[in-house]
């Protein structure tokens, strides 16, 4: 006998008034019948009823008897179920296992009726006793089969929301190998032919920790991806013995796991082909539905992957249109040491108009600008460059802040135009003169710039605003103006920071503003880096940010400060 499992035990149907025919609920391969006398214990049976609890057929009789065969998990259920007899006549239907002398369990079924005595009471019980072991088996492998079908597909749906979800092939990769075991597999890669080799283009395991180089392909590896390419169908090689059959030559390198191999043509929709491998540590049959199942992961698992290199290509791209119109090298003026940042979107071709500009004034001062155009589009983005060389323009002309601001909005209320593509812009721009630490400020609709004095805890400056560039020609922009001592650091960024983490730009500013505690005696290389990075590791980054920090430097500094090259993200 075969250990069958948990089965349901001590079942019992009190039926009074269900006086018709029992039920079956399993098929009856082999039946013994018997009679138990409640009052004495003594049960009467054929030797089959015996030889089903492994009794000896000239064994003891007793309930004892039976109850000792009884699997010790299911006793006191069916010690109970025999009490609840013992109380009132009527059908009954008990299931339960026994145990033989190897260890082995067998499924029995005791069904009949309880008769009563003269008194009228219960006295003695009789019935039939079936072996279920089969029909338990069946019923035990079909549940397991649908239990594994339900997860399975499962993992499928959670697999194809992950790869549709991911955006680049680190992050295709890291939905692969969450999905290995959806297969029972242990290790993926993706092989594609260059020339007369054949390269890992990407590769996951399950069980690998953080990302490593892809592996060179085994002598095994390149036999199956290139009799797939060769063929154009799948190898699927479910047994070390089968892949030692169908390839002989392997049968000196033949490893001791993986034990079972799929090779899966893939081909995107240009025409490239390259083949998945897919690696098991256990030996597979390959039935036609995990095969199906197989079969279409991998394509999902093409298509994203052809997708993410559509990706990070238009990405890539995007970066550097942007990085192409913001200023180049590192941003220098004498008696400041500036240290300022871009970083991209990261999603898709989003090309921002988010800008930041130091630029020499004519006075010997110093005029700190930031400014970012709505949208994303190679329009907001070429918008963009116009308004930073319109500004520098402006500010070179030796004009004060508030006219800068003005004749920059009255040029982009020009170029809007057409309602449909008209955008808007922030900007705030701060001209500091270096050799007393008076500053003049003006904002159109951008956020309020900080400072971090010595000494002192960030703080927003209050800066009045006007409107945004572009909405209104005749707007007017009211200056602020201040003095700020030696040491104290002028923080100026995009909303993109402010409102990364959950678009709540009151509280992205406490963080900015915690962000930037003890920046005056800090390297700005490294507070704009810590900045940046802790927002886009905990959250991403969702939107353009531009970061610009400024330090004045004290009457024993030399003058032009430039702690480190700027680098832009």
């Amino acid at each position: 006998m075969k250990d069958a499992g948990p089965v349901r035990t001590a079942a019992f149907r009190d039926s009074e008034a269900d006086s018709g025919a029992f039920q079956a609920s399993a098929s009856i391969v082999q039946a013994g019948f018997f009679s138990w006398e409640i009052a004495t214990g003594e049960v009467s049976c054929d030797p089959l009823t015996l030889a089903l609890h492994d009794m000896p057929e000239n064994g003891p009789s007793d309930i004892s008897s039976f109850l000792a065969a009884v699997h010790e998990s299911d006793l006191a259920d069916v010690r109970d179920a025999l009490g609840q007899i013992a109380q009132s006549c009527g059908n009954y239907q008990i299931e339960y296992r026994v145990t033989s002398a190897d260890g082995m369990h067998r499924s029995l079924e005791a069904r009949g009726r309880v008769l009563p005595g003269a008194d009228g009471l219960p006295a003695r019980m009789v019935g039939v006793v079936m072996d279920t072991t089969a029909v338990h088996e069946r019923h035990e492998a079909e549940k397991r089969r649908l239990y594994e079908r339900a997860t399975r597909d499962r993992r499928m749906r959670e697999l194809t929301a992950a790869l549709a979800a991911a955006v680049t092939v680190k992050d295709i990769m890291a939905a692969a190998q969450a999905g290995l075991r959806t297969f029972g597999a242990d290790a993926l890669a993706v092989i594609a032919p260059e020339g007369d080799r054949l390269t890992v283009v990407a590769s996951c395991a399950d069980d690998e920790q953080g990302e490593g180089p892809p592996r060179v392909p085994d002598a095994t590896a390149r036999t199956l991806v290139e009799e797939s390419l060769d063929t154009g169908a799948p190898v699927l090689i479910g047994s070390t013995d089968a892949l030692i059959t169908d390839f002989p030559h392997l049968a000196p390198l033949a490893p001791p796991a993986p034990q079972a191999w799929a090779a899966l043509p893939l081909t995107d929709s240009r025409g490239r082909v390259s083949s998945c491998l897919v690696s098991f540590p256990e030996p597979q049959e390959f039935q036609p539905e995990e095969r199906a199942i197989l079969v279409a992961a991998m394509g999902l698992l093409a298509q994203s992957l052809e997708r993410a290199g559509l990706y990070e290509s238009e990405h890539a791209l995007a970066t550097e249109l942007q990085r192409g119109m913001l200023p180049r090298g590192p941003l220098t003026a004498p008696g400041v040491t500036i240290a300022a940042r871009y970083q991209a979107a990261t999603s898709g071709m989003w090309i921002g108009g988010d800008w930041y500009d130091a630029i020499s004034l004519p006075d010997g001062g110093v005029a700190l600008v930031i400014g970012d155009v709505q949208g994303h589009s190679v329009h907001a983005a070429s918008l963009m460059g116009r308004l930073r060389t319109a500004v520098h323009a402006y500010a070179n002309e030796g004009h004060p802040p508030a006219a800068v601001l003005e004749r920059t909005n009255r040029l982009l209320a020009e170029l809007n135009t057409d309602p449909d593509r008209a955008l808007f812009a922030t900007c705030c721009y701060i001209a500091l003169d270096p050799t007393d630490g008076t500053l003049r400020a003006c904002r159109a609709g951008h956020p309020a710039p900080a400072l971090i004095a010595p000494d002192a805890p960030p703080r927003l400056l209050e800066v009045p605003g006007g409107l945004p560039l572009g909405i209104d020609r005749e707007q007017r922009y009211p200056t602020t103006r201040l003095r700020i001592a030696p040491g104290s650091v002028l923080a100026l960024t995009t909303d993109g920071l402010l409102e990364a983490v959950n678009k709540d730009i009151d509280q992205g500013t406490e963080r900015f503003l915690q962000g930037l505690a003890g920046a005056a005696t800090a390297d700005l290389e490294t507070v704009v880096d810590e900045l940046l990075a802790h927002t886009q590791k905990a959250h991403g980054v969702g939107d353009d940010v531009a970061l610009l920090l400024a330090r004045l430097n004290g009457p024993d500094a030399t003058g032009t400060a430039v702690e480190r090259r700027p680098r832009a993200r």
